[in-house]
């Protein structure tokens, strides 16, 4: 289980992710955001207002666009899957 919040060999999706999280879910800058931590039925579950939010906050810094049949699928699993989501949209 890796903590996005080391820097050890972590990628700087995950850390820029974890960012968005931290201020769209208003969780507060201490917040431990874990790769393996689910985005949907989880801790922080997260209503449709909060998906819409990151979203659009992850479209505009990656400069990428989320078709909506992707929201909710595999993608929006945990931190990790929308990390690797969007590297492999950013190629």
């Amino acid at each position: 289980m890796a903590n996005v919040n080391t820097t050890d060999d972590q990628s700087s999706t995950l850390q820029t992710l974890a960012g968005i999280l931290r201020v769209d879910l208003k969780l507060g800058p201490d917040a431990v955001i874990e790769e393996d931590m689910p985005l949907m039925e989880g801790d922080h579950d997260l209503d449709s207002l909060d998906i819409l939010l990151l979203v659009t906050s992850i479209e505009k810094r990656f400069g990428i666009k989320i078709p909506n049949e992707e929201v909710g699928r595999d993608a929006f699993e945990t931190v990790g899957t929308l990390a690797a989501y969007i590297d492999k949209a950013r190629e």
